[in-house]
């Protein structure tokens, strides 16, 4: 097949970008002293708690359910948005509200079109729901969420989490691939199972919005990526060397195709610079993935450039050509239309670099431990806070009821999304 988005030029790109990028660390972060990591740890501690018991003050009273959901929001309000720590205090608050109230629907929408859907699963589509808000504040336009947006991002956690399924043989997966290609193209086909009942109804909430004939070149952008999540197929159950197979071109088209279909799928078009930036933002926060998921992925046999060296050589000079690439790509973008896109890049790099950041720790065993005493300073807590903060968690929402008053957590968590 022929495409009209030049995919090899944007391949090409971004694996010269990659290679050119410096294994030096060169940071823009300000260090955090000891004393301060206690302080944010207190702060984030006295946050959970405060949520968790008000949760629990779910009020028997139907009369006085608005009531507490206004002061839950006021909680939200006084906390994530006014605390820098969670890296929302230089934006404005129409952003915010457009943050919330897209979060509200997509997850309202989310239940009714699957009530079985885990709140991980909706994690998952809502994380790529807000790199698509994220872009739409890129193009100076509001926060919107239509069915083409929404539709996509459901996508993922239907299709990645079967293309990942090591239960699932890879012929399945093929035979998978092939009918779905067939329904991107618009051509007839019959889903054999409910999981793809789901997947084929979820590109018809696509083609509501952007007639095929009139925005191609969106599903062009939606083919790519299907095409890279088929190469990415190579990545499991094969135990490569280094330069064995493509793995570097694998992560770069998967992660890039993923974030231009994101971008097409605003407005239906994108300049070459808008294509540039959204594909580099893909690649980058592809490698953040790898990184955080080199465990699962060495369990399960995923070859990624990450789970490749791990084990084998520390990952201090290739997380620094990370860090870097995540400089590089948001400060020479040039596409940004939003009035305050010196706000929008810190937010992004700074969001990227904390992901990082904390899996780095969470996979220390691969890493010098030089490194990870220089990575430690930028830290928003003690290394010690950090190796225990997911089963402290754990712990803190184990206090929570199964049921309040006739209805379940879940039902409580939906009854803060209704308007």
């Amino acid at each position: 097949m022929t495409y009209f988005i030049n995919i090899d030029f944007l391949n090409s790109l971004y694996r010269e970008l990659w290679w050119n990028s410096s294994t030096e660390l060169n940071f823009n972060l300000t260090s955090t002293d000891y004393w301060n990591k206690i302080q944010n740890e207190k702060l984030f501690n006295s946050q959970i708690d405060i949520f968790l018991k008000h949760i629990n003050q779910f009020p028997e009273d139907i009369n006085r359910r608005l009531e507490w959901k206004e002061d839950f929001y006021n909680l939200i309000d006084s906390t994530i948005y006014k605390n820098e720590m969670f890296s929302l205090g230089t934006l404005d608050k129409t952003m915010k509200e457009e943050f919330i109230i897209s979060t509200k629907l997509f997850i309202k929408k989310c239940k009714n079109l699957d009530s079985s859907l885990s709140f991980e699963d909706i994690g998952q589509a809502l994380r790529n729901v807000w790199i698509v808000n994220i872009f739409q504040k890129i193009l100076n336009l509001p926060m919107k969420l239509t069915d083409a947006i929404s539709g996509y991002s459901l996508l993922y956690p239907y299709t990645d989490n079967f293309l990942d399924d090591t239960t699932v043989d890879l012929t399945t997966k093929k035979t998978f691939n092939l009918n779905f290609s067939k329904r991107l193209k618009g051509e007839p086909v019959i889903s054999k199972n409910p999981n793809e009942d789901i997947i084929f109804d979820l590109v018809s909430h696509i083609e509501s919005v952007f007639n095929r004939a009139s925005y191609p070149l969106v599903y062009e952008s939606l083919l790519l990526i299907h095409n890279a999540q088929e190469r990415s197929l190579l990545q499991q159950d094969a135990i490569t060397l280094p330069y064995e197979s493509d793995i570097l071109g694998i992560s770069i088209e998967k992660g890039g195709t993923s974030v231009l279909a994101d971008a097409y799928l605003i407005d239906g078009s994108l300049t070459k610079e808008e294509e540039i930036f959204s594909y580099g933002y893909g690649f980058f926060l592809q490698l953040c993935d790898d990184l955080q998921d080199i465990k699962k992925d060495l369990e399960n046999n995923h070859m990624t450039i990450m789970s490749q060296l791990a084990g084998k050589y520390p990952l201090d000079s290739i997380t620094n050509k990370l860090i870097n690439l995540v400089y590089y790509v948001v400060n020479t973008a040039d596409c940004f239309k939003y009035s305050k896109s010196n706000e929008l890049k810190k937010l992004i790099k700074d969001n990227c670099i904390q992901m990082i950041l904390f899996a780095i720790v969470d996979n220390r065993e691969y890493y010098s431990k030089e490194y990870i005493s220089t990575i430690e300073k930028y830290l928003p807590f003690r290394l010690s806070y950090i190796k225990n903060i997911k089963s402290k968690l754990s712990k803190k929402f184990k206090t929570l009821s199964s049921s309040y008053y006739g209805l379940s957590l879940e039902e409580v968590f939906l009854f803060l999304l209704e308007d």
